[in-house]
């Protein structure tokens, strides 16, 4: 079965994996004009890494949305690496009801790359009506952990060397050179991307 569902972003991350003072020593800005600017890039830049890694950096909450659940296996993979813990499952029961699945009948596997939820021995997934869509709903929490230390070094230093790069070629440009994502940043996530989820 493919588990292809919706992301929906609950809590955002509370910091970034860089800070504005980080970026601006990298850059060697001493001005403090471009500091609103630096921080937007900040913000788009990590968006960006969590995109080509598929991982999610700073700690951040999730719903992700199926409209069932995996019958045909007994494991159910997370569309985004970086799985810390899983606060809850919802579904639809039998009577139409929207129900939480007790945390005993499953496991949470955070050290599986992506993290997964498990079948508990001898259990199967719950019986519910079908919606046409949503039918389940998965409360999660991933990153690396709630400080900008607890992502990795090479994560971090891709971030400023694509924040660099956008600050330095801010205008709109027809060079294609300038318009790729630098190869030192692709070399430095390279390690880190997760490449499938199926």
């Amino acid at each position: 079965m493919d588990n292809t569902g919706s992301l929906v972003l609950k809590t955002a991350p509370t910091l970034e994996p860089v800070t504005a003072s980080e970026a601006k020593t990298h850059m060697r800005v001493t001005i403090s004009d471009d500091d609103t600017y630096i921080t937007t890039l900040i913000s788009v830049a990590r968006k960006h890494v969590e995109h080509i890694t598929n991982r999610a950096l700073v700690s951040q909450t999730w719903n992700y949305y199926l409209d069932n659940f995996p019958y045909n296996s007994r494991a159910l993979k997370m569309p985004i690496g970086g799985l810390s813990s899983v606060t809850s499952i919802t579904y639809t029961d039998a009577d139409a009801v929207d129900t939480v699945w007790a945390a005993s009948n499953y496991i949470v596997d955070t050290k599986s790359i992506p993290g997964q939820i498990v079948l508990g021995y001898g259990l199967d997934w719950p019986s519910f009506v079908e919606r046409p869509v949503n039918a389940v709903n998965i409360e999660f929490v991933a990153g690396y952990g709630s400080a900008a230390s607890s992502v990795p070094e090479g994560i971090r230093q891709a971030i400023l060397l694509l924040i660099s790069h956008w600050y330095d070629n801010r205008e709109l440009v027809t060079d294609l050179a300038l318009r790729r994502v630098p190869e030192t940043v692709q070399a430095l996530l390279y390690p880190y991307r997760i490449f499938s989820f199926g």
